[in-house]
């Protein structure tokens, strides 16, 4: 796999979290602003160990070359969340009038056009993150341009039904960007912390841009709204004689492309880290994923603290260990070094 500019990790990062946003389908409160400024606190201080890898240049794909166990179990964990994509697409699609009828077709050639994409390699789908995240922007302030005559500041008070910690474990169950940052780490060129913080950065930024005008514009709608951000999408309407829905629509489905994409990528590239001569590794990653998303459509686990697990495993507990057996290895070759002087 290619090495990614900073910009470009972030963007891709940024987009995903994007994704993650417009699929929320939970009530927009105070609590939630404030648990989930907290909830990025907390996931910056989960990052400290793998930073902490990069910075002695030794990256996870190191670790991952020649092995089987943790490519295989970073793979499990992003063909599970492909799968929770697709689920989060098909539930959206019950919800909205989106332009396609049966969701399982609409899977298939959006899966379909992932595959196109991920055979031409990440830097290609770095490239285009750009153009997808200037329309984004352009989207959210469309929002803002059709909404901001309807915000209500007064509407911004604690909700009796809603608290922090609530807010809190919401947000972090939706945060499985972080084993794909650890991952992505592994192939930046330059300036892993500053990568880290400006996509951090960016995503408080549009998670409390969407809570807040969520809060204000919709007020007591909010509880009728299975996905706040579509119902504000519906309120703010910036043009009189035509509906910005097309907009946000194509916004969704160019976002849930992405994510699926670079999880593809990624996947393929860890199956081919643990089987080296096996061949189609997108193909046989989104089938995989299409797998995963029916099994967890099938038992409701699309949604749940118990992304949780997966998370700290994979973005905080490994890197820690990789980190304690490297220092523990070091100081090995450093007192056998001071007996053999000493000697």
């Amino acid at each position: 796999m290619n090495k990614l500019r900073p910009s470009q990790m972030t963007i891709l990062l940024t987009l995903s979290t994007a994704f993650s946003v417009m699929c929320a389908a939970f009530p927009f409160t105070l609590e939630q602003i404030l648990g989930t400024a907290i909830s990025i606190g907390v996931q910056i201080l989960l990052c400290i160990p793998v930073l902490l890898l990069t910075k002695r240049n030794d990256s996870l794909a190191a670790h991952c070359t020649g092995h089987k166990i943790l490519p295989l179990g970073f793979l499990l964990y992003l063909l599970i969340s492909g799968g929770r994509s697709v689920v989060q697409l098909w539930n959206v699609s019950d919800s909205l009038s989106l332009p396609f009828s049966n969701a399982m077709l609409a899977a298939a050639l959006i899966a379909a056009v992932c595959l196109y994409t991920s055979a031409l390699g990440i830097q290609t789908l770095a490239r285009s993150s750009t153009l997808v995240f200037g329309v984004l922007v352009l989207t959210l302030l469309v929002m803002l341009a059709g909404g901001y005559q309807s915000i209500h500041l007064q509407e911004l008070s604690f909700s009796p039904d809603a608290t922090i910690w609530q807010g809190f474990l919401q947000h972090l169950s939706l945060a499985d960007e972080l084993p794909v940052l650890v991952l992505l780490l592994s192939f930046l060129d330059k300036q892993p912390t500053k990568s880290t913080l400006r996509f951090f950065g960016l995503s408080l930024l549009i998670w409390s841009f969407v809570l807040f005008l969520g809060i204000t514009i919709l007020g007591n709608f909010m509880t009728h709204a299975p996905y706040p951000f579509f119902m504000i999408a519906n309120v703010s309407q910036p043009f009189r004689t035509q509906r910005a829905d097309a907009l946000y629509l194509v916004v969704f489905v160019l976002l849930c492309i992405l994510r699926l994409t670079l999880m593809t990528t990624l996947s393929a590239h860890l199956l081919g880290q643990a089987f080296p001569n096996l061949r189609c590794r997108s193909l046989i990653c989104l089938l995989a994923m299409l797998v995963f998303a029916a099994i967890l459509g099938i038992w409701n686990m699309a949604s749940g603290w118990w992304y949780l697990v997966p998370i700290g495993l994979l973005t905080t507990i490994i890197p820690w260990g990789l980190l304690c057996c490297k220092s523990k290895t070091q100081q090995g070759n450093d007192s056998g070094k001071t007996e053999v002087v000493s000697s």
